[in-house]
Order: structure tokens, then sequence, then C-alpha cells
């Protein structure tokens, strides 16, 4: 007899999952007709019913900490020379992006914008989407020229 690896029953009438005595047996009912399969199982299963969704306990917050280095938010009071958090740039490194952006010959000899912020992006390794967002303003606006 060949073993059955897939049942496909499209849009059933009743389906059943039953644990019992080491076995799962599925049970499929469509127009009348019933099928049922019993499958063997090597490792006990947990069969203690579990509480209704609306009767479970809320989940609890868990705080978020700091497994080493500095914590990722602390005062800007002193002057970094290594990158911030996850980031790939410094704030020396922004700035001179900013000046290689605010020199209007730079982007120019590139011939567009995003020529020029593909290619600074290269030197940084970072996405033209970063030095196009710096030269925009809209991230690395407290770094200073």
């Amino acid at each position: 007899m060949e073993a059955l690896s897939q049942l496909d029953v499209h849009n059933p009438d009743h389906i059943s999952v039953i644990t019992r005595d080491g076995r799962i047996t599925v049970s499929v009912t469509k127009d009348g007709s019933s099928v049922t399969l019993g499958f063997p199982v090597r490792t006990p299963l947990d069969s203690t019913p579990r509480d209704p969704l609306g009767q479970q306990p809320a989940p609890k917050m868990m705080a978020v900490k700091e497994t080493q280095g500095e914590p990722r938010f602390q005062a800007q009071t002193k002057a970094r020379t290594s990158p911030i958090g996850n980031c790939k740039l410094t704030k020396d490194m922004v700035r001179e992006i900013k000046l290689m952006l605010s020199d209007p010959g730079t982007i120019k000899s590139f011939g567009s914008k995003q020529q020029a912020y593909e290619a600074i992006a290269r030197k940084y390794d970072v996405s033209y989407h970063t030095i196009s967002n710096i030269h925009k303003g809209l991230s690395w606006r407290g770094v200073k020229i």
C-alpha cells in the first residue's frame, strides 16, 4: 500500500483533529463522505486544553537591557568620534560629506546629483539615500559644517 503524502479537500464541511493514546487522528467530511487518517506520534503531545483567547493572561512587557557598550540613548554633550548606535557614519564623516555637497562644483563634476550621491556613498560604504537625506537635511541635521 502506498503512503498518503497529501490529501486535498476544498471547502470541507467538517475537520476534526484528535490526539489520544499516542496517535493523531484527522477526520475530514465533505458532502456526506468522510476520510479518517491516523498517525502515530513518537513524542508525547501536550493535550492539556488551552484557555479561550479572551481568558488568556495578557502578554507581559519586558524591559530592554543594553548588554554591552554605552546606553543607546544618552545625552549628546560630549564629542563622539565613533559611530552612534549602529550607524556607519561619524559626525566627522558627516561634516566631510556636507562640505563636499556644499561645493556646487562637486555635483557638476559628476553630472547629476544622483551620480554624486552614489560616488560619495561608495566612499563611505552607505546607500545613496543616506547621502541624499544628509544633503536635504532630513538626517544628521544637528551636525554643522
